[in-house]
């Protein structure tokens, strides 16, 4: 998987993204209650991005991804 840093500086516009929505993942796993609204806003908005775009060659780790955040932002409305 290719790191924000990485992806921003060889220009990967795509990458960046990915890895962008990939971060905002994984630290809202382990944010405070008053930033999960924030990140969550700001994982939507990087997913509706991606999904706006023309679709890139298919990729099932980005699938998992996104499925398993969904999981959990899921558990974590519910609290269990």
């Amino acid at each position: 998987m290719t790191t924000l840093s990485d992806a921003a500086s060889s220009g990967d516009h795509w990458g960046a993204i990915v890895a962008l929505r990939n971060l905002l993942a994984e630290r809202l796993l382990t944010a405070s209650d008053r930033d999960v609204p924030a990140l969550s806003k700001q994982l939507r908005d990087v997913m509706a991005e991606l999904d706006s775009r023309p679709s890139q060659k298919a990729n099932p780790v980005d699938d998992l991804t996104a499925k398993r955040v969904s999981r959990r932002e899921a558990a974590h409305k519910t609290g269990t």
